[in-house]
């Protein structure tokens, strides 16, 4: 976006690009947060249930951790 859609844009809007990309990513990286720690929540219940291994809790960790570092990456892209 070059200066002139920016402005034009925080004319229209009353917001600038900058701060509204800025709210949205971290709305989304809010969620994405939520997600994993409701996800970790799940493993270690099912692990303490013993519903799931050790080596299952850790791999689905670790899966997880994986899937978290690849949403921060393409939310802050």
């Amino acid at each position: 976006m070059n200066a002139s859609m920016a402005t034009a844009f925080e004319v229209g809007s009353g917001v600038a690009p900058t701060a509204l990309r800025s709210t949205i990513q971290l709305i989304a990286l809010g969620v994405s947060l939520m997600v994993f720690a409701w996800v970790i929540a799940q493993i270690f219940s099912a692990y303490q249930n013993n519903r799931a291994t050790v080596a299952q809790a850790v791999t689905g960790s670790l899966k997880s951790t994986v899937i978290l570092c690849l949403l921060v990456t393409v939310i802050f892209w």
